[in-house]
């Protein structure tokens, strides 16, 4: 097995772009809240090709039961929202009522909130409080990057860029 990432190079990035899902006017103003009111953390949020991708994926795997941990603003727990199977629910943990605070607001203009769980803490201690037996169809792991163990690849994600 090899352990090889593809690049984004900037002409892979600018065909994403170009052939992938544009973002709505409610994730444009949820990403442009984000970069005016926090522009010293903005970076934490996942670009909107990302968040295209995760409602994708989430749709493509029927997914029913999501976990996010890290969940800034919301924009990447709002795309998965929207891919939810009817019933469907991302339980988010993160540790920030201020962050979370905008993603609350734009969950509930996008008419998703009902299918988002806020579990604000740890995340290592609120995990506890899932089912132990397998249930999970989809993971997001976005948060406390500098406590990930080292896997001895290289990253081409810039310093400090989620997703």
């Amino acid at each position: 097995m090899t352990v090889k990432t593809l690049p984004m190079t900037d002409e892979l990035h600018a065909y994403v772009v170009a052939h992938g899902t544009p973002p709505d006017e409610i994730m444009r103003d949820l990403i442009e809240e984000t970069e005016r009111s926090l522009p010293a953390s903005a970076q934490m949020q996942v670009a909107p090709e990302q968040a295209a991708f995760l409602s994708l994926l989430t749709k493509l795997v029927g997914a029913r039961h999501v976990v996010e941990i890290g969940t800034f603003t919301g924009l990447s727990s709002l795309a998965m929202a929207r891919g939810l199977v009817e019933g469907g629910k991302v339980v988010c943990f993160d540790i920030s009522d201020e962050f979370t605070s905008v993603a609350r607001r734009y969950w509930e203009r996008a008419g998703v909130s009902d299918r988002i769980d806020l579990r604000i803490g740890p995340a290592a201690e609120r995990l506890r409080e899932l089912p132990t037996e397998a249930h999970l169809d989809l993971s997001f792991i976005d948060a406390d990057k500098t406590g990930y163990p080292p896997t001895g690849r290289s990253s081409s994600r810039a310093p400090g860029r989620a997703g």
